[in-house]
């Protein structure tokens, strides 16, 4: 059953991946064009001192995290069947410091956890995975997406756990291609954890 899922899985994000290639590359490089942007406003103020830098990379956090967002639910848009344009990546901007709060929430606590004793930071880290998803899709508080992430993991953990290894490890591969490859990874990864995502919460 688990494989079936997986593949699936890979089968919907390679076909969407495809069929959108054009609306998921240029997602995925408004990403990295904005970390090149914080680049060069940092170097352009350095003369401006720690404050400058400091509102930079904050200012460049909740911006990437609104985009986070808006690149999460077109992937649950394009899951659904909807239509979607590449404006929708930013319509969503104003959610980026709650979602911030709540990425540094979830990384936070399993770090600790990790730190602590590795199986509950990876119990907790695969308990909640899908708190991200659960946000873009309707649950835009801390609290509300956790618990969603929760339910929807509870009997699963085992094979979630397998699943996101796979994902970060495939990323891992795009990431060593000079970073190009991510440009296929990103897309396929976010796409497979959308679809599994769907399946679970059904």
């Amino acid at each position: 059953m688990n494989t079936n899922i997986i593949r699936n899985a890979f089968d919907f994000a390679w076909t969407t991946f495809k069929a959108n290639f054009g609306l998921l590359t240029a997602c995925v490089l408004t990403f990295f064009g904005s970390w090149v942007i914080l680049e060069v406003l940092v170097i352009a103020g350095q003369r401006l001192g720690f404050l400058w830098w400091l509102v930079a990379h904050l200012s460049f956090f909740i911006l990437f995290a609104g985009l986070e967002v808006g690149f999460i639910r077109i992937c649950l848009d394009l899951h659904d069947g909807k239509q979607v344009v590449y404006s929708d990546l930013f319509r969503d901007l104003r959610l980026g410091a709650n979602f911030l709060l709540i990425q540094l929430t979830y990384f936070v606590m399993v770090i600790v956890g990790l730190a602590f004793l590795v199986i509950l930071g990876v119990y907790l880290g695969t308990k909640f995975t899908f708190y991200a998803y659960s946000f873009a899709d309707g649950n835009p508080s801390l609290l509300q997406s956790f618990q969603q992430s929760a339910i929807i993991s509870q009997e699963m953990l085992w094979f979630l756990m397998f699943f996101s290894i796979n994902l970060l490890l495939f990323n891992i591969v795009g990431a060593s291609v000079l970073g190009i490859g991510l440009i296929v990874t990103i897309p396929l990864t976010a796409l497979m954890k959308v679809h599994v995502y769907r399946q679970l919460k059904v």
